[in-house]
């Protein structure tokens, strides 16, 4: 594995313009940064009822990889990654448009900040309030949750913060890492295997921060049949993990 680079992977399913935008966005975002080679964009089409057009997602700057079937989160984003290796892997939703500058902080927390695995960035809903700046873990089943969620942009500082998980929506990983862990977890239907990923993470001694110097735009899109799915894994994740996380204050 010779590249040292980012591979962003966006996972995708229909939301043609919104993921033109998004790997738009993500491609403005790769030519800001001072090293601008060995960065690669794939986009993931996890069987979409009409499939990408190979040739229309090239010309936008990006790869593409396509499932006949649908793939969980976690399959889908493992098989890229081993077909695309890299130094770093930006897990990136398709309904999340980067800020430009948003790779550049990203990539300097992993210059200084020592032990780091992952790094997470901070998202706003298309109304300007916060989706995701951090993920805490609350009392009983509480559980994880997105600290101050739906709260005005202007209550999370600009700041570099450590948590003990970050969402998955726009997940920076270090290669090593992702290869310590073997991936996602498999055994998560749909949810909470980006938290999981993160406290096993910390388990081995990697080191988690959420950049929130600049917001990227999240419409948080809604899955079909998304609710049953994240009961089943919200039990398995609390089997798994409940009393075993650390119980913040916020």
């Amino acid at each position: 594995m010779n590249q040292k680079g980012i591979t962003v992977i966006v996972l995708s399913r229909g939301l043609d313009a919104l993921l033109a935008q998004c790997i738009k966005e993500t491609r403005q975002a790769i030519q800001t940064l001072e090293d601008k080679t060995d960065h690669c964009v794939v986009v993931v089409d996890n069987a979409s009822p009409r499939p990408y057009v190979e040739r229309r997602i090239n010309n936008l700057g990006a790869e593409l990889m396509r499932f006949d079937t649908h793939h969980s989160f976690a399959a889908a984003n493992n098989l890229a990654a081993k077909r695309y290796p890299n130094r770093f892997y930006l897990l990136l939703n398709n309904d999340v448009l980067l800020h430009e500058r948003t790779l550049g902080f990203m990539l300097q927390e992993f210059k200084t900040t020592p032990n780091l695995g992952i790094c997470g960035s901070r998202l706003v809903f298309p109304d300007g309030t916060l989706q995701h700046c951090g993920v805490v873990f609350g009392p009983g089943e509480k559980g994880p949750y997105h600290l101050l969620r739906t709260s005005p942009s202007e209550c999370m500082p600009r700041i570099t913060r450590e948590f003990q998980a970050v969402t998955g929506a726009c997940m920076l990983i270090r290669h090593k890492l992702w290869e310590e862990n073997k991936g996602l977890s498999t055994e998560y239907p749909f949810g909470l295997e980006d938290i999981d990923f993160c406290l096993r993470s910390r388990q081995k001694g990697w080191r988690i921060t959420c950049c929130n110097q600049v917001e990227s735009l999240h419409f948080e899109a809604t899955t079909p049949g998304r609710s049953q799915l994240d009961v089943k894994s919200r039990r398995l994740f609390m089997e798994r993990w409940q009393g075993r996380y650390t119980v913040d204050g916020e």
